[in-house]
């Protein structure tokens, strides 16, 4: 470890020993280089700046090629041609935080600014670099998004803790304090709500107990929610906000940092945007250590995000429209998610029955005794013209009625029903 790092290290175990305890092999040794980055912003706001290998006109302007420029008219040259801060641009980071409060309701708790990442998925991939190793144990959902497995297992070792939080069709919060009560040392948790594949969103009592047993753990323990699709809510009196800022009013820096991932993706439904966001619980001096790793491991990685992305982005979220924008797709799913829901009620619930849904993308539909559910998919694909996603452990299909106009989904329900007959 070097100097660096070790006074990184130090600073941290005061500032907030949770985090510093959580810490992954590789995360202990972080610490930013004193190099090209870190020597051009001291010389940024110079009058002659030679530390950059960017082409500007000496005035900081970009050079772009005509042929690229003519597609980004209406944008910020310097934010969208030019390298972006690591971190990502201030404004922007700014504009993503008072959003996330404002629909929080705007909670006064403290927390760090958003660090911007690639993407949802490289700020999950983020968080285990920085927080993951063999000794982590992750404790995750059955069943649960598949990209949990490649980032937390292949690429840092972890063991997995999975537990079913449903007992007889209903949601059991006590079912995760007894995974947690079989951790033996440090553990990341992830809270994937609305949920991959199930779709599904507490109501504020379920989301009330899921606080209790998070704050009650002894840690060190880092909680992630992966608030992908974030708003995406179609019932009424469920909970009306991030799990995050729950857990962000009640957590105690001893013993856990609670961390926030999202992103453009689903919340300005720009799928091709690969901008995230991470915010998070340690603030201060603790913040700063935090950052300083984060850009340590994006140097190292994707080197910063893309500036084209950001200043869409950006302007999305200036933009008044956008709210309502953003309301008119809610309201379409919510169309596409009441008649899956009437379509369903038509099956035989030996054969086919849901699981409870109210929210995000999918539902996830458990197949009868003596059905395969690779069996029933391919029978799907290739006599039905219809594609689902298997879980075999689970003896189940994932529909995503994200995709599908409302008129065509007892379509989709009439093919499945076909394709689970014996």
């Amino acid at each position: 470890m070097t100097d660096e790092a070790a006074d990184l290290e130090a600073t941290l175990l005061r500032e907030h020993p949770a985090a510093a305890r959580s810490m992954s092999a590789l995360g202990r040794t972080l610490a930013f280089p004193r190099g090209i980055p870190f020597q051009a912003a001291q010389a940024r706001g110079t009058s002659i700046n030679a530390t950059l290998g960017q082409l500007t006109d000496d005035r900081g302007h970009p050079l772009p090629l005509p042929a690229v420029s003519r597609g980004l008219v209406g944008l910020d040259p310097r934010q969208t041609f030019l390298y972006a801060p690591i971190e990502g641009p201030a404004a922007l980071r700014e504009a993503w935080l008072a959003r996330q409060r404002r629909l929080a309701g705007e909670p006064s708790v403290a927390v760090s600014s958003p660090f911007v990442t690639h993407g949802l998925t490289h700020g999950l991939s983020l968080l285990a670099d920085l927080f993951v190793d063999e000794e982590t144990e992750v404790v995750l959902p059955s069943p649960c998004w598949e990209n949990y497995d490649l980032l937390f297992t292949m690429r840092s070792g972890a063991r997995i803790v999975p537990y079913s939080p449903w007992a007889d069709s209903s949601f059991d919060a006590g079912r995760l304090a007894a995974a947690l009560a079989t951790v033996r040392g440090k553990a990341l948790v992830i809270l994937n709500f609305p949920s991959n594949p199930t779709g599904w969103w507490p109501d504020p009592g379920h989301a009330r107990a899921l606080v209790d047993v998070l704050v009650a753990h002894p840690g060190p323990l880092v909680v992630v929610t992966d608030d992908a699709y974030q708003g995406f809510v179609y019932e009424e009196g469920l909970h009306d906000r991030s799990l995050f800022w729950d857990l962000a009013e009640r957590a105690d820096p001893e013993r856990q940092l609670i961390v926030k991932c999202d992103g453009a993706t689903k919340e300005l439904v720009f799928f091709s945007s690969r901008v995230g966001f991470l915010t998070h619980t340690a603030t201060g001096e603790a913040e700063r250590v935090i950052t300083d790793k984060l850009k340590t491991l994006v140097r190292g990685s994707v080197g910063s995000a893309s500036g084209p992305a950001l200043s869409l982005v950006a302007a999305a979220l200036a933009d008044p429209r956008s709210d309502d924008a953003f309301e008119d797709r809610r309201q379409l799913m919510a169309g596409r998610y009441r008649a899956l829901r009437r379509a369903l009620k038509n099956l035989d619930p030996e054969r086919i029955r849901a699981w409870p849904f109210n929210a995000a993308y999918f539902a996830f539909l458990e197949l009868g005794e003596g059905l395969d559910a690779e069996v029933v998919r391919r029978r799907l694909l290739e006599e039905h013209s219809t594609g689902a996603i298997a879980f075999p452990d689970q003896r189940a299909l994932r529909v995503a009625y994200c995709s599908l106009d409302e008129k065509r989904i007892p379509a989709l329900v009439e093919a499945l029903d076909k394709a689970a007959r014996p």
